[in-house]
């Protein structure tokens, strides 16, 4: 005998019961794919809305199930392999400061070499920390600071349609880890 079929008006009753019930287990699964809870709770937000957007109805609970499921682990893996490419790319740092030529003054060029070769070091613990940001705080931080048109945090966010308290604590965090970063990387001989 055949299980009846799940209605879209019935998928929304089958889902609450089954986020309760697995829930906090693929919140888990998620994060282990994606190492951040937040990321993690956005796609278990989107695997809802596509199963939600689906306008066919399914055969039975299970099937909600089964179907929720395969749309997290995907949703996740595209996730992560979303931020694997933007971990990859490279931003340009702009370095103010060239050596020409040893001058007259060995001393002043080798103070000039000291500071050089320390800012050369500080633009590389840069680059290695905005690579290790999360995706959305990199974002941040490229609409507000490190863009050469970087406009206020109110404009880049209604630009790009991010609420301006969101595109904020973004920056802000992402800023902090940066911060953190670099500090602890520099105090290591």
């Amino acid at each position: 005998m055949r299980a009846p079929e799940v209605h879209t008006t019935d998928v929304r009753k089958v889902l609450t019961g089954l986020m309760r019930q697995h829930g906090p287990k693929w919140l888990c699964f998620i994060r282990s794919i994606l190492g951040n809870r937040a990321d993690a709770e956005d796609v278990l937000q989107e695997a809802v809305r596509r199963l939600l957007a689906r306008d066919r109805s399914l055969a039975s609970e299970d099937q909600v199930r089964m179907y929720l499921g395969r749309v997290i682990g995907n949703a996740a893996i595209d996730l992560y392999h979303l931020r694997k490419r933007e971990r990859l790319r490279r931003i340009p740092l702009h370095e103010s400061m060239c050596l020409t030529t040893a001058e007259s003054d060995p001393h002043g060029f080798m103070e000039q070499k000291e500071t050089s070769l320390r800012q050369d070091r500080l633009i590389q613990l840069i680059r290695e920390g905005l690579a290790r940001l999360p995706v959305k705080q990199y974002e941040a931080l490229r609409l507000t600071v490190l863009e050469p048109g970087a406009t206020s945090i109110r404009d880049a966010g209604a630009v790009n349609g991010i609420p301006y308290s969101t595109l904020r604590h973004r920056t802000i965090q992402g800023l902090r880890m940066l911060r953190r970063f670099v500090r602890r990387t520099m105090r290591k001989p």
